[in-house]
């Protein structure tokens, strides 16, 4: 199915978005890890399991957005094939 250029920069800012948040959550993880506070190894876990968690979601509400572009693309394909007939 041929892609509009909007869908294919949504796909795009989607797999950055997952790649990006997961990367940042690591290096700030990282960085809680490496500061000598009370507490930050729970701390920075948890801070690397929200980062993950947020990118996961961005990634697949963005691909939900393509794939419910492709349906009404199908539908419109569909009901313009039937006004031909």
């Amino acid at each position: 199915m041929k892609r509009t250029i909007i869908e294919k920069l949504i796909a795009i800012a989607a797999w950055l978005t997952l790649i990006g948040g997961i990367l940042f959550g690591a290096l700030v993880s990282k960085g809680i890890l490496e500061s000598s506070q009370d507490m930050n190894v729970p701390n920075a876990f948890f801070t690397f399991v929200c980062s993950v968690f947020c990118s996961v979601v961005g990634w697949a509400v963005l691909l939900e957005i393509i794939k419910i572009s492709d349906r009404l693309r199908r539908i419109e394909e569909q009901f313009s094939e039937q006004k031909d007939k």
